[in-house]
């Protein structure tokens, strides 16, 4: 009994830290409060425009007259695209002047631009795009900290920001770790996300987006005891929620290493952010699976379609199963060139040191077709609201009176 509850304390510390992190921030700031009434004020903005600072995005265009500075041979900054940059506190660094703090109205604006304006841009190299609104983002971030903004403003701000950071994951999967770290990205999208969890304790009222960031929260801690307590302790409500339960199934199921389950259930989901959220966990499962495939049919002259082994892993074509089965062993691209079959052999199985194939699936690139980038960061995209909730005489999820057991539909 003594170790029934492990991983709830454990979830419990952890938010403690960060939590105590965050409040020593906001005591510091103050009750300061943010007069800036544009994007970025206009002290940052001249003297990013005479040190050369300036972004391109953040410049005239060649269009309009004198985007250079003569003397300096510097952009020149357009007032209506200049957004405030993110910059580290120096140790000894003077109080904050409210002229250089934005109020939650303005950051709301803020990030309304960037993903209107900026994200939808059409580039070839989109990890550059990214690198400046994660920039603007975090600077976003650091003015609510600094003004100790809460409620239902700083809600809505993580929101869209985490929404960001999942979207960004999936896109830039395939990008070179010199354009895109899938780490840092990752430990942004948890600090926003536990803050966020914190928030939705300490705030009064529905929040009808707290089912879909519950979560994302659980899948992006696929199969850990904390989220998964964490989940238990949630009002049976909550437990209640369709996506919910979708989702503890998935983790469980991963738990138990019922892979087969699991990709089946993923695959099921219909809400974009939480396929964000489970897609990094995606190579390892299939090659988990793979590796239990290999053992159980590893008879001699027994074949396995490619076709159906592509449906059972859940990968979008043929030629990444057959990459996947490469990687791992299974087939020798220079003595079988067919394509139709892969022979099984628990002996030839090896786990790829680095795979070679990013994750995709094929549901949430159909998804994702389906709606734009900017309905869908804003949270106004059908797949980003909160998921209906079954009658009561449906069961959910829940401790059991309070002895830690788990209750799931039959």
């Amino acid at each position: 009994k003594r170790h029934q509850y492990r991983g709830r304390y454990l979830f419990i510390i952890s938010c403690t830290f960060f939590l105590l992190r965050i409040t020593i921030m906001e005591t510091s700031s103050g009750t300061v409060r943010g007069t800036c009434q544009q994007m970025c004020s206009e002290k940052e903005t001249l003297l990013r425009e005479t040190e050369g600072l300036l972004h391109q995005l953040e410049a005239l265009t060649i269009k309009d007259d004198n985007n250079v500075d003569l003397k300096t041979k510097c952009l020149k900054a357009d007032p209506s695209k200049t957004i405030k940059q993110f910059s580290r506190p120096a140790a000894g660094r003077a109080e904050m002047n409210p002229s250089d703090l934005r109020p939650a109205s303005v950051l709301k604006g803020t990030v309304t631009y960037l993903f209107e304006s900026i994200i939808p841009k059409e580039h070839p190299a989109w990890s550059g795009i990214y690198e400046f609104v994660f920039d603007r983002l975090r600077a976003v971030r650091q003015d609510m900290v600094i003004q100790g903004i809460v409620g239902s403003d700083a809600i809505v701000l993580l929101e869209q920001i985490i929404r960001f950071h999942l979207y960004a994951s999936y896109r830039l999967r395939t990008s070179d770790l010199a354009n895109f770290d899938p780490v840092i990205n990752n430990q942004h999208l948890l600090e926003c996300l536990k803050r966020l969890l914190y928030l939705y304790q300490i705030t009064p009222g529905c929040h009808v987006n707290q089912p879909e960031f519950e979560s994302v929260y659980l899948l992006s801690n696929l199969g850990d005891n904390s989220a998964l307590s964490h989940c238990l302790d949630l009002r049976p409500d909550i437990r209640r929620n369709q996506i919910i339960r979708q989702s503890y199934e998935i983790s469980m199921a991963y738990v138990l290493r019922n892979y087969a389950r699991t990709l089946r259930l993923i695959s099921k989901l219909q809400c974009v952010m939480c396929l964000c959220a489970v897609n990094p966990h995606l190579s390892n499962l299939r090659i988990n699976y793979l590796q239990i495939l290999s053992a159980g049919y590893s008879i001699k002259n027994c074949t396995f379609p490619i076709l159906e082994l592509k449906q059972l892993l859940c990968l979008p074509s043929d030629n990444e199963t057959v990459s996947l089965c490469s990687q791992s062993g299974l087939i020798d691209m220079f003595d079988n060139t067919s394509s139709q079959y892969v022979c099984f052999n628990r002996s030839m199985f090896s786990q790829p040191v680095e795979s070679k194939t990013a994750a995709s699936l094929p549901v949430l690139d159909k998804l994702l077709k389906q709606t734009s980038i900017t309905t869908l960061l804003l949270g106004y995209a059908p797949g980003c609201q909160g998921v209906r909730v079954p009658d009561k005489a449906t069961k959910g999820i829940g401790r059991g009176r309070g002895r830690g057991r788990r209750v799931l539909d039959g």
